[in-house]
């Protein structure tokens, strides 16, 4: 009897700490705007429904705008940047501004390797300072993957609160140890926000007179953050573009080969970056470099006009790894952004 005795004991032990195995907590970022993109206020936890893998799930953690921001200013330096370098400092400058005195931001740089310039902190004297150091790299590569990889798991794996990066880059990788999906599935468990701003660098292309030309750029309309009103107006405005020229050397490939080899290596940056902030709730740009300062002003207002949401997931019914998040608001005008996707059992 004995034996049989310390074995249910074990078996009932072994089931706990599987049960207990099987329960992960998720935290869920989301931004509610109407549909002229104006953030919604005032929303409370039974605003909102949280359904994982199609069921619905009890909300355990609420937290409105108002928790502090931890930024990263994360600054692709490779050599196709040097043309844009005074733009970005400047934007990064009027961006630093825009925090808040319990925000603390960092600053760090990307080519053939990752620099941390400015580790997270209060100081903004340090942090403009820091904007002062930053130069086009020597060597060859740009390692986007590397630096995000870097960002999310050795500076923010154990901040609490709400974590955000502000990536600045042309989005084409070269050289990185992490591969593209393999960063991916880092995302989903993490709860890092990416704000990603795509910016056109590399070869100009030539029309068929012999005239430089670079191809148009589109992007959301910029508007001035504000707060949604009870009857927003549901007219639609167009959406404006913006390009930049960049001048360099003759290329001895022909037009039709540079058109195409841009053309493709500018879709897979876009594709890549967009890729990042919707995996995270985030949101993708495209601009030129002059219109930098306008979108850190909206990233910088958006960062704290969101909710933070949490949910405890026992994964009892399923052994996929990931699982689903649909986020819901009571409301028939909201826009609703959220990761859609995290990481099980971790």
């Amino acid at each position: 009897m004995k034996i049989v005795s310390t074995l249910l004991c074990i078996l009932l032990f072994s089931f706990v700490l599987q049960a207990q195995s099987e329960k992960t907590f998720v935290s869920v970022p989301v931004s509610v705007s109407d549909r002229e993109g104006r953030y919604i206020s005032g929303l409370e936890k039974d605003d909102f429904r949280i359904l994982q893998d199609g069921k619905d799930q009890k909300i355990t953690f609420f937290a409105t705008e108002d928790e502090p921001v931890s930024v990263a200013l994360l600054i692709d330096t490779s050599e196709s940047t040097k043309n844009v370098l005074d733009n970005i400092r400047a934007a990064a400058r009027d961006f630093i501004g825009l925090l808040n005195n319990k925000d603390q931001c960092m600053v760090a740089t990307f080519d053939s390797e990752v620099r941390v310039l400015q580790s997270l902190t209060y100081e903004r004297g340090a942090l403009e300072k820091s904007l002062e150091k930053i130069q086009t790299g020597e060597h060859e590569g740009t390692v986007v993957f590397n630096a995000v990889d870097k960002i999310v798991g050795d500076r923010f794996g154990k901040i609490p609160g709400r974590n955000v990066i502000v990536l600045l880059s042309d989005g084409k990788d070269f050289g990185s140890s992490v591969s593209k999906n393999a960063l991916l599935s880092q995302l989903e468990e993490s709860d890092v926000m990416i704000y990603s701003i795509f910016y056109q660098t590399g070869r100009v292309m030539v029309d068929s007179n012999g005239e430089i030309r670079q191809p148009e750029i589109r992007q959301p309309e910029i508007k001035p953050v504000e707060v949604a009103q009870p009857e927003p107006k549901k007219e639609k405005k167009k959406k404006k573009k913006y390009t930049i020229k960049l001048t360099l050397a003759k290329d001895p490939n022909t037009t039709e080969e540079i058109k195409l080899i841009d053309t493709v290596a500018n879709k897979e940056a876009v594709n890549v970056l967009q890729e990042m902030s919707d995996t995270t709730a985030g949101r993708f740009y495209m601009s030129d470099a002059q219109k930098l300062s306008q979108i850190f002003k909206q990233i910088a207002a958006e960062a704290r006009q969101q909710y933070r949401l949490g949910f405890v997931s026992r994964n009892v019914e399923t052994n996929a790894t990931v699982g689903n998040i649909i986020v819901k608001v009571n409301r028939t005008d909201a826009v609703v952004r959220a990761r859609g996707k995290y990481r099980k059992g971790l």
